[in-house]
């Protein structure tokens, strides 16, 4: 009885069925194997074979289950149709309208033309995100923190925004504080310089350039420019300054508010 459903009988759907996903683990391995030798030997292009891999490994398994399916008599014309050449550009039409294939040509164009790479610090401004690129997917980039959680993000909005790669050297961001009204702040600055080269911080500047942000009853927002390789090493840099800065200002009689 429940044989009837089957093209050739339960027993041969069983072996083809068992034959086919074995055919697509060993395919599936083999082409890892490969991503893995081609990720060693082309470093800088990791994210495009890891990319390219997962479309591979999407395909051998889509066709391994319409292979499958083909063997079941109610499912099998759904099997010669998505296989049919007319409907697989209907279906490629109306896929292209949703946003999964559009987070997919995304994904792709990012894993080709590589604006980062995985294992990029980067930036994305205009969002007030950052963080290390973990993985580029069909639908999205995962960004890990510094809080060391994950951020997924789709690929559409990846591919057009702003974004900074902050992995590849002079990375600068601003530290900022408040003084007392009553401040020198060209002692300020000289201090601070001092101390930036005392810490051996990349600057470019001969002094440290210091930004009035703003002045009111209590005292003066200040805000300097620190320069850095990456956003980890201000990181590490700044929890480094600060602590000798205050005890810095402290000395000089400059109170921080």
């Amino acid at each position: 009885m429940n044989e009837s459903i089957f093209t050739n009988g339960l027993n041969s759907f069983l072996i083809s069925s068992a034959a086919t996903v074995l055919f697509a683990s060993v395919v599936d391995f083999l082409c890892k194997r490969v991503a893995s030798r081609f990720n060693k030997k082309f470093a800088d292009k990791v994210t495009t074979n890891q990319y390219l891999y997962q479309t591979i490994r999407a395909l051998v398994w889509m066709v391994a289950i319409i292979v499958i399916i083909r063997q079941i008599k109610p499912l099998s014309s759904l099997g010669d149709t998505i296989l049919g050449a007319t409907s697989i550009i209907a279906v490629a039409v109306g896929i292209a309208a949703q946003a999964t294939f559009g987070n997919y040509i995304a994904g792709f164009f990012l894993a080709v033309h590589q604006p980062f790479k995985v294992g990029d610090i980067i930036s994305i401004k205009e969002k007030d995100l950052s963080g290390t690129v973990q993985e580029i997917t069909f639908r999205h980039t995962v960004l890990r923190t510094q809080e060391q959680t994950e951020i997924i993000i789709p690929n559409t909005v990846m591919n057009s925004a702003i974004i900074e790669d902050m992995s590849n050297g002079n990375y600068s961001k601003a530290i900022e504080l408040k003084v007392a009204g009553d401040t020198d702040l060209k002692k300020l600055q000289k201090i601070i310089t001092e101390l930036l080269k005392k810490e051996e911080l990349v600057n470019h500047e001969k002094e440290a350039r210091l930004i009035v942000k703003g002045l009111n009853a209590d005292g003066y927002q200040i805000s300097f420019p620190v320069y850095t390789d990456s956003l980890n090493d201000f990181s590490e840099a700044r929890n480094r300054l600060l602590p000798k800065l205050s005890e810095t200002l402290a000395k000089n009689k400059i109170k921080l508010i």
